[in-house]
């Protein structure tokens, strides 16, 4: 079951330009550009660099668990 959360959170997920997507990295799957969004309903755009419409989503809410608002992770809480 462990195995399974760690191979779960290991896989990135893939978003589209043009999907609303919420804070955190998204990295052309590309080039590797990476472009870092902090507030929610955000529309994510080709890639500035290659024109692609790929991306490897790293959402905040994944890199700490207690960040759950753009302004948490503007201001994270303190652990």
């Amino acid at each position: 079951m462990i195995t399974d959360m760690v191979t779960t959170m290991a896989e990135e997920k893939k978003v589209k330009a043009g999907d609303k997507v919420g804070p955190g990295k998204y990295v052309c799957i590309d080039c590797g550009k990476a472009i870092e969004f902090t507030e929610a309903e955000q529309d994510l755009r080709k890639c500035p660099v290659c024109a692609c419409e790929m991306y490897d989503c790293l959402p905040m809410t994944h890199i700490r668990s207690d960040v759950k608002t753009p302004e948490d992770a503007i201001n994270p809480p303190k652990r």
